[in-house]
């Protein structure tokens, strides 16, 4: 019996040449379509991003002016007083000025003002541009209790300051007490401890 070959297993012929599909005129309608929209696509969606984060962040703020609003320190509106005459002392001094004065006048008098109102903070603020060591000057507990809210890291450094000016012995705390970041007190010899 002979056997039978089957053209599965004949060899391809050996001048074939790879031919790609070309796409039809639907295919490339339906492809720029898709690039087009793909783009207008991206573009509202980082429009949508950009206005729904600026909604959010005006309401936090509308809420926090709310907060701050409903229970003012006591001395809050004379200061608000003080900045808004030396802004409006500014307009009414550049008014026949230039473009440039009429900016500039209001805003240095405003900023002179708030200088004048909250010199703690402005002392903060000129260090931090001008360098990363902070000093702040002791305050006293009437200035504590009705200043604006310091970030941590600059509470204790003014807490430690005003100790350390006002002539009481500081006290440290008690190495027991601490919390060096283990989780049981059984393993106090597994961590580092800094001074």
């Amino acid at each position: 019996m002979a056997a039978i070959r089957l053209p599965i297993y004949t060899a391809p012929p050996l001048q074939s040449k790879y031919v790609e599909e070309q796409p039809g005129n639907l295919q490339m309608r339906f492809a720029s379509i898709r690039t087009t929209t793909g783009r207008y696509i991206g573009w509202c969606k980082g429009v949508y991003v950009f206005v729904k984060n600026g909604i959010m962040d005006t309401v936090q703020f509308g809420k926090d002016a709310y907060v701050y609003l409903k229970n003012p320190p006591r001395d809050f509106l004379p200061k608000i007083g003080v900045i808004t005459v030396s802004g409006l002392a500014g307009v009414v001094a550049a008014r026949k000025g230039s473009r440039f004065k009429k900016i500039a006048y209001p805003l240095g008098l405003a900023t002179l003002g708030a200088t004048v109102c909250y010199p703690v903070q402005s002392i903060i603020i000129a260090k931090l541009g001008s360098s990363p060591e902070i000093e702040v000057p002791a305050k006293t507990a009437h200035d504590q209790k009705h200043s604006m809210a310091l970030p941590t890291e600059l509470r204790s450094e003014t807490k430690t300051k005003s100790e350390s000016t006002s002539g009481a012995t500081q006290r440290m705390p008690d190495p027991k007490l601490m919390d060096h970041g283990q989780s049981h007190p059984e393993d106090v010899d597994m961590y580092s401890t800094r001074s």
